[in-house]
C-alpha cells in the first residue's frame, strides 16, 4: 500500500512539473509570436542605422523607425550582385550616387565576424565600416567594435598597384608606421589577424564593384 502512495506521488510530482513546464512555454512561446514584428523591425532599423553610418548619411539622434525607414527608401538602393547584397546610397536631391556598402564576413576566435562595409562611389576609399555581429572575447577581440578601432579604416585607401598586395595590415600599437598599416588590438592577436585577413579579401569584391558598376545592377527590392 505504501509502495503505491509513493508511485502515486510521484505521477503527481512528475505531471505537476510537466503541466508548469508546458505553461511557461506557451506563455514564452506566445509572447515571442506576439512581438516577432517588433523584433524584426528593431533588427531591420538597427542594421539600416549601421548602413547609413558607413556611408556618411547623416541621422537625427531621435528619428523613429517609421523615418528610418522613409529615408532609407529615398537615399538607398538595394541589389544583388554576384549573390551579394549591396546598399548604394544617392544624394539628396538627383541620381549622383555617393557611395556603396556591403556586408563582409570572415572566421574569427570564437565565430564568424561580420561587418558592413561603405566606400565611396569610385570604391577607391573607405568611407566607413561597422563590427555590427561577433562572438570575440570581451575586453580583448571584442575591441574591434570599438570606435577608435573603426576610426582608423575611414579614408582607406583602395587602391593596389599589384592585385596581390593587402589594403592594409596591423601593428603593435606605438611603433611607427606607414601607410596602410593600421593599430591592431592589444592581447588579441588571432581576432586581429582574423579581421586582417577576411577583409583584404572580402574587399576586393567592393573595388571591382565600383569599378564594374555600369547600371546593369538588378534592383532586390
Amino acid at each position: 500500500m505504501e509502495a503505491v502512495v509513493i508511485m502515486k506521488s510521484r505521477f503527481y510530482s512528475v505531471l505537476y512539473m510537466f503541466l508548469l513546464t508546458f505553461i511557461f512555454t506557451a506563455v514564452v512561446t506566445v509572447a515571442k509570436i506576439a512581438n516577432q514584428d517588433r523584433i524584426l523591425n528593431n533588427q531591420h532599423a538597427k542594421l539600416q542605422r549601421v548602413i547609413f553610418k558607413v556611408l556618411h548619411v547623416p541621422l537625427r539622434a531621435d528619428m523613429q523607425a517609421d523615418e528610418l525607414q522613409e529615408l532609407f527608401k529615398e537615399r538607398i538602393r538595394v541589389s544583388e550582385v554576384e549573390g551579394r547584397t549591396v546598399y548604394t546610397a544617392f544624394a539628396p536631391i538627383g541620381e549622383t550616387v555617393i557611395g556603396h556598402a556591403t556586408s563582409l564576413n570572415g572566421p574569427g576566435f570564437w565565430g564568424p565576424i561580420y561587418a558592413m562595409v561603405g566606400v565611396d562611389a569610385g570604391g577607391t576609399r573607405i568611407t566607413g565600416i561597422e563590427f555590427y555581429k561577433q562572438q570575440e572575447t570581451p575586453g580583448l577581440g571584442a575591441r574591434i567594435s570599438e570606435q577608435w578601432f573603426t576610426d582608423q579604416f575611414v579614408g582607406l585607401s583602395l587602391d593596389r598597384a599589384q592585385e596581390d598586395k593587402a589594403f592594409f595590415s596591423f601593428t603593435y600599437p606605438g611603433r611607427g608606421k606607414v601607410s596602410g598599416e593600421l593599430d591592431a588590438v592589444t592581447g588579441a592577436t588571432f581576432t586581429s589577424k582574423a579581421v586582417e585577413k577576411f577583409l583584404n579579401r572580402e574587399l576586393v569584391f567592393l573595388r571591382k564593384l565600383a569599378d564594374n558598376n555600369d547600371g546593369t545592377m538588378k534592383n532586390a527590392e
